[in-house]
């Protein structure tokens, strides 16, 4: 890694985002993701803790495996495809010294400039897999695959502040082992253990260099789920899962006078660059008011305060005097919330319908990287169950979030200022099988 004080205006922008799986989410608060299946996104996530329609519900709560009494799977792929905007305008500005001589003073005289970065985030596919097997009537064990975290942005080569906006790739994918025991008929509990794989890359460059810095990390969370049944008709469900503290580790390969490494020659050393994963506490329900009908919800927690700064460490680097430490930069992050509705229509034996409203809260200052801001998602899905042993299920989403204008300095120019719009569609297919 690089020892030099730009480094935190490169970095920070980009690993302040990282983590995920291949999927990108910058329409999600943070860099969260939410895609873990069909039935799910149909309905904007609302109840997802308490209904287990799908073994997918162990991405959510792993006390919702007592809720089967045979061997279910479930798979599913998402396809995000976001649009992302970004209006920018900055001054670069001269000084010279003008007047009479000996009373010389020095002048500063700036020219205006504005540009635009459109589409700048990829699409992405989000595959999900889950499989719950009951033990007996009181046990259940359960596997999944999932991320809850990503991100991913790819600002052009013609992008004038190459410093702050370059190629983000973030990807963390969790393998998530539970069990479950059903206390009575009333209360089930369930815990789990999740293996957490990270990679990262993150490219910059503008005129005083250029760097490529790619990472791996593995981590290792817990998680634990409750789930209450007043009857078969009405449920709760109250779910935690932990921090995951992500150990990147990598080769940093800079040039130029902004981001060789301290030996000067270019050359690749390794880094490191530590960040915890936040916690996420949430909180569900599920009410079926007749044969046909049924409303759920969801309110969402995520501890973001814990992202409080960004520090990169290499025996090669003496940042600020301070030996071992390559960069460090402070993070704005508070806690959110996340807020979803919704109803699901039993049309028939083999038709489900449903539809959901979910509205996620800003955690972060919105950067380049990753212009985050308040966000509204409408949903609707549908399954279809081909047999009693097969079903398929589709959901689709519209999220629009709302504009937002902000500053984010830059190495030279001056006056700085962003307006970042952000739009995206969501589809998810997903197969289920009963053994």
């Amino acid at each position: 890694m690089k020892c030099n004080l730009k480094v935190t205006s490169y970095l920070s922008s980009a690993i302040a985002l990282a983590l995920a799986t291949t999927s990108t989410s910058v329409l999600a608060a943070g860099f969260q993701v939410g895609e873990h299946s069909a039935t799910g996104l149909g309905r904007a996530n609302a109840g997802e803790g308490a209904i287990a329609d799908t073994a997918l519900v162990l991405t959510k709560n792993p006390a919702a495996m007592m809720m089967f009494d045979k061997i279910t799977v479930s798979s599913q792929l998402a396809f995000i495809a976001p649009d992302v905007n970004t209006d920018y305008s900055y001054d670069t500005c001269t000084t010279e010294r003008v007047g009479p001589p000996g009373q010389k003073k020095p002048v500063e005289t700036c020219v205006g400039h504005n540009g635009s970065e459109n589409d700048y985030a990829p699409d992405q596919f989000v595959p999900s897999f889950a499989a719950i097997m009951p033990v007996n009537d009181k046990i259940a064990v359960g596997f999944a695959m999932f991320s809850n975290y990503g991100t991913g942005t790819e600002l052009s080569d013609d992008f004038d502040l190459g410093d702050i906006g370059g190629t983000t790739s973030i990807i963390t994918i969790d393998s998530s082992f539970n069990i479950a025991y059903r206390v009575n008929d009333f209360l089930s509990v369930g815990a789990g253990y999740d293996l957490v794989i990270g990679q990262a890359e993150m490219k910059r460059g503008f005129s005083l260099g250029t760097f490529d810095m790619g990472g791996n990390a593995i981590g290792h969370g817990w998680n634990v789920g409750t789930l209450l049944e007043f009857n078969e008709n009405n449920r709760l469900a109250l779910t935690y899962r932990s921090t995951v503290d992500m150990g990147f580790e990598g080769d940093f390969t800079g040039s130029g006078p902004a981001f060789s490494p301290i030996t000067g020659d270019g050359s690749t050393v390794t880094g490191t660059v530590d960040i915890t994963l936040p916690a996420i506490a949430e909180l569900s329900g599920y009410h079926k008011l007749n044969d046909t009908f049924a409303v759920h919800y969801s309110a969402m927690w995520t501890q973001w305060s814990v992202l409080e700064e960004l520090k990169a460490t290499s025996p090669e680097c003496n940042y600020l005097g301070d030996a071992g430490t390559c960069f460090q930069k402070d993070l704005h992050y508070t806690d959110s919330m996340r807020y979803a509705v919704g109803a699901t229509a039993y049309v028939s034996e083999s038709v489900t319908l449903r539809m959901g409203y979910a509205y996620d809260e800003q955690a972060g200052e919105a950067i380049v990287s990753m212009p985050d801001t308040n966000r509204h998602q409408i949903s609707a899905g549908m399954s279809y169950a081909a047999s009693e042993t097969m079903s398929f299920d589709l959901g689709a989403a519209y999220i629009l979030g709302d504009e937002v204008t902000f500053t984010e300095d830059s190495v030279g120019p001056k006056n700085e200022e962003f307006t970042s719009t952000a739009t995206a569609i969501l589809v998810s297919a997903q197969m289920n099988m009963v053994f």
